[in-house]
């Protein structure tokens, strides 16, 4: 059973942008109410896969939030925007900030688009958004997958009806997105891991002290059966080929 934590981004003091008709509700307002939407529909169609708890920043900001997602023991977080400029502006983007998010950022931006029909904005990260917005809250997970949604311009009337009137649809294609992601990334093999950064040693001892092996470093995505887990370094070999046998840091598996 995987764990998805959905954040629902600004607060009830402060709660972000406002979304013209027919929504006529705050970023916060909006997406508290699809975040219980997302969490029902996991507890009623998605459970043998996914637990779904929702956790706000009312209490504490983002590191709070955070904390709590971290301490819940969540496989992975979404937080959930919308977008504002000007009424022209319009599409979906996703933002991820870790090579580890990246892979749920684009099933997530993939579901999002097939239910809205909006134009593309791409998967990004937040220096590509604009100027680092995001990075604090896409920071918190560490090696876990986290990302934020920014499905629609709550500034454009006709990004907001489309919006408004497939929300529920909205709801359960990116919780769905995301426990199929889930399940693929952690294969419901309890000893198959999946590499995180974009390069990984592989050594041949528990430790820094011992050297690189020539198979390494192991790219992003790589999946390894795990031998022996010690408190920091796991004994891995490749399913494929398992008489290479060697020691990553699990800090950078999942």
């Amino acid at each position: 059973m995987k764990k998805l934590a959905i954040v629902v981004g600004h607060t009830g003091a402060r709660p972000g942008a406002f979304a013209v008709d027919p929504i006529a509700q705050s970023e916060n307002a909006w997406n508290a109410d699809l975040a219980g939407r997302m969490k029902a529909f996991a507890d009623s169609h998605l459970t043998d896969s996914l637990s779904v708890e929702i956790f706000t920043r009312d209490d504490g900001g983002v590191s709070g939030a955070y904390r709590r997602v971290r301490e819940w023991g969540a496989d992975a977080a979404i937080e959930l925007h919308f977008n504002a400029a000007t009424p022209a502006a319009t599409g979906t983007e996703t933002l991820y900030h870790t090579a580890a998010s990246r892979g749920l950022a684009e099933v997530v931006q993939a579901a999002t688009l097939e239910t809205l029909g909006l134009r593309d904005r791409g998967v990004k990260t937040p220096h590509e958004a604009s100027g680092g917005r995001g990075t604090a809250n896409l920071s918190q997970m560490g090696v876990r997958p986290s990302i934020l949604t920014e499905p629609f311009f709550g500034s454009n009337p006709g990004d907001c009806a489309i919006a408004q009137s497939r929300k529920q649809h909205l709801a359960e294609a990116q919780v769905g997105a995301a426990a199929r992601y889930l399940s693929a990334l952690y294969d419901d093999d309890p000893d198959a891991v999946m590499v995180i950064p974009e390069a990984l040693n592989v050594r041949g001892g528990p430790g820094t002290d011992f050297g690189t092996l020539s198979w390494g470093p192991l790219t992003a995505g790589t999946v390894l059966t795990v031998l022996d887990r010690g408190r920091v370094w796991w004994k891995v070999c490749l399913p494929e080929t398992p008489s290479r046998i060697g020691f990553v840091h699990s800090d950078y598996v999942a």
